[in-house]
């Protein structure tokens, strides 16, 4: 059977006429284990950014598993393919130039690169939520430490599964140290100047 040929078009809208939104697109892609604060800074950062007048898509990874993602499961080539489809939904908000907030696991420096390289190493802006293991576990509203540690969830990062944290993030956030209020401060003070027109 022949494969069909995709053909690949040229916009009409340019880059400049985008720039209507007053502002320049990034994926903010938040990293940490589970419970290490993630969504908290995410939904801070997106309260914040709101407030400024700028607009912005949250990507949750626990939401487009209930979707786009809910045929996988969490072996290492499924988890590479949560990882490259959810990269490549950021990539389309990011052609409307809209600031996209992205929280995943992503529990491994290849799993960031697969993402890093779809969306493009200009507009990737990894945020390290470091918070260590047995602080998450005592956050842990969903019990998924407890369940993973029963035998119940396989594949946890932190328990039965490797999490390698960030060499060289662009921006590293101590969320048990610091407090909500600070850590959501110093994402948004670090972002401005990179969305700002």
């Amino acid at each position: 059977m022949d494969q069909i040929k995709h053909t690949f078009h040229n916009y009409r809208v340019s880059d400049q006429k985008r720039e209507f939104l007053n502002q320049r697109a990034v994926a903010i892609w938040i990293t940490g284990l589970p419970a290490s604060g993630k969504s908290t800074l995410a939904s801070n950062l997106e309260e914040a950014l709101l407030a400024k007048g700028y607009f912005t898509q949250w990507l949750d990874g626990d939401y487009l598993r209930n979707g786009l993602t809910k045929d996988l499961g969490f072996t290492d080539t499924d988890q590479e393919e949560n990882i490259r489809r959810c990269a490549e939904v950021a990539k389309l908000f990011l052609e409307s130039n809209i600031i996209t907030i992205c929280t995943f696991i992503s529990a491994s420096e290849r799993l960031r690169n697969i993402a890093r390289d779809i969306i493009g190493t200009s507009q990737f802006l990894e945020v390290y939520a470091n918070c260590p293991l047995e602080v998450c576990v005592q956050r842990d509203g969903k019990n998924m430490y407890g369940r993973a540690l029963r035998g119940g969830i396989t594949n946890l990062s932190g328990v039965d599964f490797p999490y390698e944290p960030p060499r060289f993030p662009w921006l590293q956030l101590y969320t048990s140290y610091h407090s909500e209020e600070d850590c959501s401060n110093q994402l948004l003070e670090a972002l401005l100047p990179r969305i700002k027109i």
